[in-house]
């Protein structure tokens, strides 16, 4: 575990997923020039930020397909492509391709291409919030604009961070005369074109906060300087995104691409802390190839950086004694000291005697992290250990706070101990009418309240309160099949101290074990069983073996109340078991008696037995059609 995240990997659920989107722009045979090459972490922030931060530079494209330099040219690009737009106004769009390229769902982040509408679709959950009401953004949030002071959006960005009175903002369709690229801007927090805030609701458990790299505002410089985000001559010079930034250092990169084979005497990165007086650093001296990376480590090269500072860079070529330059970036050094310390949790319930768990991240990412050290507002009521363990000891309202060792941040928790939880809650189907519910005894309980309902989204009700002293019940107002949702909680002598409701526990109620009426051999000498019909079946499945107590195997699912075994051509005795199954709850029975059969002899017509199995496949194909449980799932859901 890396020292700057404490547990963080059981603070964040990851969940990776990998979107295939087919583009547009692929079908138009416009070459990605700007593929989204971030890996996603299953952090909704953390990835959507780093989907955006790969398409800094992109351009729109001419009929060509190559980059334009103005807004002129109404140009082409993937984001409005990929909406069925793709040579409007893309700023809105450009979200939408990186929510979609970050796995979030639409239901946190809209796929809307209009300004107006995103406002109209924040506000309406609540979920907005202007500048005035004095709102501090976050990474993540959606920042909207109108440029003369009206009310109504017309431009949105992705918020990447607050510093001062700047706000950082990655946007499509901007650029140095508000169009045709993604750019990364600084805009002033408290300026009158901001309008307000969409906050999605992500499903990170801590603010991203951390080292960013982002595109300053670019224009196009006098004299031999060329801003070459467009193509000319045969030459482009693209800069990239920074990476590997820490407190002290950062990567630089960016690319030639030189598809007319001009020889390139020099290239590099123009770099420092004052944009408008930037120092020049070769990497290549000398080539023609036709595409050219670049890469510099600062502090490998040239000295440490300094903590918590704004540098700028981008790249360049010389061809032909012309200077060509690429976007300027602008690349943020992560604070040596710790500025931030978030807990996974503002309140906490714990039980008495039992357990709850804290994690914590020092924050920016990357800065030195000495660890944290806790304190108990009152140890008796609750301790917590230096891994974040919290523990009950007495009835009552306590602070846990954290400090990290360098005393440069702190933050605390408030925990209310309780009487405990049920523990170790077990549903058991005694019968086919009865659900059986246990648990551990919970230390000074004055009762429990088992709660019921019938659906997993449904409302609870009050099912059955018992004393301190029982820890089992059996319910026996069940049906057959029906699929049951319990959860208790635990009584205290006073009721501020009753317990949490535990988490929801589920079990399906059995269905009665299918009785075997008949088992014999039919004309030609095949097994063939028929079993008494159970109400709310959909299904049988059919189980043999070759000794009465050897190993049972599903050799078939059955909609109807008989099976013929075709499969049992082999003289001797067969053994088998029925289990019926529910069509709505998918509840099963227990085993039925076993029955046998034994095979004599095995006269059939070949023909007749191969007629006989195709229809038998025919009436499985049918039956697995109709959407009811296939056979590989209910044998699945059996063993």
């Amino acid at each position: 575990m890396k020292n700057n995240v404490k547990r963080i990997s059981a603070l964040f659920t990851v969940i990776v997923l990998c979107f295939c989107v087919a583009f547009e722009a692929a079908a138009a045979g416009y070459p990605d020039y700007y593929p989204n090459t971030h890996r996603n972490t299953g952090s909704h922030i953390a990835d959507l930020l780093g989907v955006a931060k790969t398409q800094l530079g992109y351009t729109e494209l001419n009929s060509s397909g190559n980059p334009i330099p103005s807004t002129s040219d109404g140009g082409y690009t993937k984001y409005g492509a990929s909406f069925g737009e793709p040579n409007g106004a893309w700023c809105a769009y450009f979200i939408s391709w990186c929510a979609s390229q970050a796995g979030i769902p639409s239901s946190i982040v809209p796929r809307l291409g209009n300004c107006g509408t995103l406002t109209d679709w924040y506000q309406s959950r609540s979920i907005y919030y202007s500048r005035s009401s004095g709102y501090v953004p976050k990474p993540g949030d959606m920042v909207f604009f109108n440029w003369s002071g009206g009310s109504s959006a017309q431009h949105i960005g992705i918020v990447t961070g607050v510093s001062g009175n700047n706000l950082y903002t990655i946007e499509g369709n901007t650029g140095g005369d508000e169009g045709y690229m993604c750019n990364g801007r600084t805009r002033g927090l408290n300026a009158s074109y901001v309008l307000g805030y969409g906050v999605p609701k992500y499903n990170d458990a801590l603010t991203y906060v951390g080292s960013y790299a982002f595109a300053a505002s670019v224009s196009s410089s006098s004299g031999s300087h060329s801003n070459s985000t467009a193509y000319g001559s045969n030459l482009s010079v693209v800069t990239t995104t920074a990476t590997s930034i820490t407190s002290s250092d950062a990567t630089l990169n960016g690319s030639i691409k030189n598809s007319g084979g001009n020889y390139i005497s020099s290239a590099g990165f123009y770099f420092g802390a004052n944009k408008n007086n930037l120092a020049k650093y070769p990497v290549v001296s000398g080539s023609s190839s036709n595409e050219i990376p670049l890469s510099l480590d600062i502090a490998k090269k040239f000295g440490k950086l300094k903590p918590n500072t704004t540098y700028y860079y981008r790249a360049y070529a010389t061809i032909n004694g012309n200077l060509y330059t690429g976007p300027m970036y602008a690349v943020v050094t992560v604070s040596d000291k710790p500025q931030q310390l978030v807990l996974s949790e503002a309140s906490v319930n714990v039980g008495i005697g039992q357990t709850a768990e804290i994690m914590w991240a020092q924050l920016p990412v990357g800065s030195t992290d000495k660890g944290v050290t806790w304190t108990s507002s009152d140890p008796s009521i609750a301790v917590i250990s230096n891994t974040g363990i919290i523990t009950g000891m007495g009835y009552g309202r306590v602070t846990l706070t954290a400090t990290t060792n360098y005393g440069s941040a702190f933050s605390s928790v408030d925990v209310n101990v309780l009487i405990g939880k049920p523990q170790n809650i077990k549903l058991t189907n005694i019968t086919k009418d009865e659900i059986g519910i246990s648990w551990d005894k919970v230390d000074k309980a004055k009762g429990y309240i088992i709660y019921r309902c019938e659906s997993s989204d449904g409302k609870f009700k009050e099912h059955k309160k018992l004393d301190g002293s029982t820890t089992s019940f059996i319910d026996k107002d069940v049906k057959e099949g029906h699929r049951y949702y319990y959860k208790l909680k635990t009584l205290a002598d006073k009721e501020k101290y009753d317990s949490d409701i535990t988490e929801i526990m589920y079990i399906t109620a059995k269905l009665p074990a299918p009785v075997i009426s008949k088992a014999e051999n039919d004309k030609n000498g095949f097994g063939n069983l028929t079993w008494d019909k159970v109400d709310g079946t959909e299904k049988y499945v059919v189980y043999r073996s070759r000794a009465v107590d050897g190993v049972y195997v599903a050799i078939s699912d059955v909609r109807g109340t008989s099976f013929t075994d075709f499969s049992a051509n082999q003289p001797g005795e067969y053994f088998y078991k029925v289990v019926a199954y529910a069509a709505n709850e998918k509840a099963t029975s227990s085993f039925s008696e076993v029955a046998s059969v034994t095979v004599t002899s095995v006269y059939a017509d070949e023909n007749e037995v191969e007629t006989v199995k195709t229809l038998e496949r025919q009436r499985e194909k049918q039956f697995d059609e109709e959407n009811v449980f296939t056979s590989k799932t209910g044998l699945l859901n059996i063993i």
